[in-house]
């Protein structure tokens, strides 16, 4: 008696037990999510800077080369805009700032002294 209560069940406990030997779904970006860039410029050589979201650093390093390629922050987002925290060394403050971001486009944040602003994407 309990198998035929059981039995016609099998198929739908099968179906909520998580699959183990599935190959993951290979995640596909909707329309509008990309790797989109944060470009440096300015007055930002010889300092230790610090760009952090959420309380997540993205970068933190000291740059005492001229600009170049590595200065090119990739982000991956679904966003038009983020808030950024800037931490420039020698400054008292840390600074909010407003980033406009587009996937496949470059946004310019701008050092001088201890203010920093953004472009709109390019």
């Amino acid at each position: 008696m309990r198998r035929l209560l059981i039995s016609p069940l099998m198929p739908l406990f099968a179906a909520c037990a998580p699959a183990m030997a599935q190959e993951p779904p290979v995640l596909v970006p909707a329309p509008g999510w990309g790797t989109a860039h944060i470009v440096l410029s300015g007055d930002y050589l010889g300092k230790q800077i610090r760009l952090s979201r959420n309380g997540r650093v993205m970068l933190d390093r000291r740059f005492t080369s001229p600009p170049g390629p590595e200065d090119r922050l990739p982000l991956f987002t679904d966003r038009f805009d983020m808030w950024v925290q800037v931490e420039i060394e020698g400054c008292p403050t840390a600074v909010e700032v407003r980033v406009p971001v587009e996937p496949a486009k470059s946004t310019s944040l701008i050092f001088d002294g201890c203010s920093v602003r953004a472009l709109l994407p390019e």
